[in-house]
């Protein structure tokens, strides 16, 4: 087990990121589900992955829209907490232990009609999420921006941050259908972006 594993296992037993509530953008993706592709071609539900899952609130809800997900992890703690909550609610999400700061890093190609990244940042990832997504897939990601140093708490550092735009810049070759920089209260940046 690394480091980075035991870490992140003892904050979820812990409860530090125990939280069932859905971030508001993943529910505004809905208003831009009708432009996703179909499902497999074997007309099965269409495909969703929820990266860095931590307790799977984003894939619990995924799965309860209609999306057959996957959610990939570093921790098997809190990947036990998703497939808890996916039995509660009697619905099924794949869970997947990965390190996805490994050099190797594989999410698969073409893969998933929608992938949702929250609260998590690791550029090296950038081309790997690029990869996962079906064409005419959609991207919903949100984490904190440069502007999060101006308030307490983490992350304290810039590596753990987006410069202003740079999801922009990342998906330029995307159809952006919806990006906002937020900076009152907290620093975050948001984009809903669709594959060519």
């Amino acid at each position: 087990m690394s480091s980075a594993e035991a870490e992140w296992d003892e904050r979820f037993r812990r409860g530090d990121h125990a939280s069932v509530e859905i971030d508001p953008l993943i529910e505004l993706s809905k208003n831009y589900w009708s432009l996703l592709p179909a499902g497999r071609p074997n007309g099965r539900k269409p495909r969703a992955l929820d990266v860095a899952s931590g307790a799977g609130r984003h894939a619990v809800y995924l799965a309860a829209q209609g999306f057959d997900v996957t959610a990939v992890d570093i921790s098997s703690e809190a990947l036990s907490q998703v497939a808890q909550r996916a039995v509660a609610q009697n619905i099924s999400i794949e869970t997947r232990q990965a390190d996805l700061e490994t050099a190797d890093a594989d999410l698969g190609e073409s893969l998933y009609n929608l992938v949702a990244v929250f609260f998590y940042l690791h550029r090296p990832l950038f081309s790997a999420l690029r990869r996962a997504i079906r064409p005419q897939g959609i991207i919903v990601y949100k984490t904190y921006s440069v502007d999060q140093l101006r308030y307490p708490g983490r992350p304290r550092h810039r590596i753990h941050m987006l410069e202003h735009n740079e999801l922009l810049r990342e998906f330029s070759d995307f159809r952006v259908l919806r990006y906002e920089e937020e900076w009152d209260g907290k620093g975050t940046a948001s984009l809903i972006a669709r594959k060519p």
